[in-house]
């Protein structure tokens, strides 16, 4: 190679792409426009192959420059990664750990980072709330380093790594004082009555659901609220006579407290798992740690 890969490469060469202008990339990146040119090629020199094409229009990516453009982004996120673990490091800390978390996995996070606080004060985490899509595109790209949710989001995506960490046990739950609190046995003929808070329609949880009314025979209740967040439904539940679902770790803790009743309903199904999800199997130090901790709890939870 003529030249050393440097990260000025990948940002002028993402910029460039972005624009589709080498004068609209020089006004974004703070360089002439005579030294974007050098450092694309630069860089088209290292790789051997041309980025982009040329007209009086602009520029566009090749097949080779579309091939970098994913890995450019990635091999920054890497960088930048790296610089913020090792300043964590620097500055006291045991490292940086950035957690995606789905809905279904708050409780089991937040024990997890109670647990972390005993165990390992010195390690930095930065958690990230979203939905599937969203959060798996962040993994992909390098912007956080694991995923905390069902596994059926990761189940197609066969360039990642999977681990089965728990089995998502659902509730039915209702305030404490509901008039189906205390019962020793609710049908889902019970439930059919009353109303609910539910996902949208569609969404995993929605579907057990759905399908248990069916199996029962009787059919599924049409939600007043839709929504997948369990604070919110907490609140709700908590204040009216309506049902909702949740998972199994965040409904005892909210039936511990006296705020909600966990009913006795039987699931025909099995219950799908939770799980968490990285790019690859090697993670560094900090990851470990934390994963190490996420499993440690989920173990004590079965």
């Amino acid at each position: 190679m003529a030249y050393g890969l440097k990260t000025r490469h990948l940002q002028v060469f993402l910029a460039v792409a972005k624009t589709g202008s080498m004068q609209h990339a020089a006004r974004d990146v703070h360089l002439s426009q005579p030294a974007i040119s050098k450092l694309i090629g630069e860089l088209e020199a290292i790789f051997g192959a041309p980025l982009f094409e040329r007209s009086r229009r602009g520029v566009t990516p090749t097949e080779c420059g579309h091939a970098l453009m994913a890995r450019a982004r990635l091999m920054l996120n890497d960088f930048e990664s790296a610089k913020g673990e090792i300043s964590a490091i620097a500055s006291g800390a045991l490292g940086r750990v950035r957690v995606g978390v789905l809905p279904v996995a708050e409780a089991m996070i937040s024990r997890t980072l109670l647990a972390l606080r005993k165990s390992t004060p010195g390690l930095k985490v930065l958690v990230e709330d979203g939905n599937a899509f969203v959060l798996l595109s962040a993994l992909r790209q390098g912007e956080i380093d694991c995923v905390v949710s069902r596994l059926d989001v990761g189940a197609e995506n066969g360039d990642l790594h999977i681990e089965k960490l728990v089995q998502m046990t659902i509730t039915v739950v209702t305030r404490a004082t509901h008039p189906l609190a205390g019962a020793k046995r609710v049908s889902w003929s019970d439930l059919a009555r009353h109303h609910w808070i539910l996902p949208r329609l569609g969404a995993p949880i929605r579907t057990v659901i759905d399908n248990e009314f069916a199996h029962a025979g009787v059919a599924p209740p049409i939600p007043m609220i839709e929504s997948s967040s369990v604070r919110i439904n907490r609140i709700v539940v908590a204040a009216t006579d309506m049902i909702a679902v949740m998972i199994y770790d965040a409904a005892r803790s909210y039936a511990r407290a006296g705020e909600l009743a966990i009913l006795p309903v039987k699931f025909s199904s099995e219950p799908p798992y939770i799980g968490v999800i990285t790019r690859t199997r090697q993670v560094s130090h900090a990851v470990d740690t934390f994963l190490r901790t996420l499993r440690a709890h989920c173990k004590e939870a079965q």
